[in-house]
């Protein structure tokens, strides 16, 4: 089977302009920041008062903390973002492959994986 020139052109025009297209909608490191900020509050605030729970339990948190804790999780969240997002960015290691990256986050001893490809984040699951 011969395969004409034009074929092979096109398919590679498509290829390199997808690749392209890829490559500049590539999130950056500090949109992925944003992202892994607004997902850590929208995690840990319905969980915590559980963790909360068991912090009084074992005296850990004096019941007072708990309450107010409870009550303010995301006022408080956002009122230390800059802290949180420079944590977040001290525990990420950034694996840049030009089309997509890849974000590896260590919090309290779990990974977290994130690929970041045109403009999105999608979280890959632990096993």
């Amino acid at each position: 089977m011969v395969v004409k020139r034009p074929i092979v052109l096109g398919i590679l025009g498509v290829g390199a302009a997808v690749g392209l297209g890829l490559g500049l909608t590539n999130p950056s490191e500090q949109e992925f920041i944003g992202f892994a900020f607004v997902t850590l509050r929208q995690e840990l605030c319905p969980r915590l008062p559980d963790i909360l729970k068991e912090a009084t339990e074992s005296q850990e948190i004096p019941q007072f903390l708990t309450t107010y804790l409870n009550q303010s999780c995301s006022d408080i969240l956002t009122a230390i973002r800059g802290t949180t997002e420079d944590f977040l960015r001290r525990n990420t290691r950034v694996q840049n492959y030009v089309l997509f990256s890849l974000y590896t986050t260590d919090l309290f001893g779990s990974k977290y994986r994130t690929i970041g490809i045109a403009r999105q984040f999608i979280t890959i699951p632990e096993k």
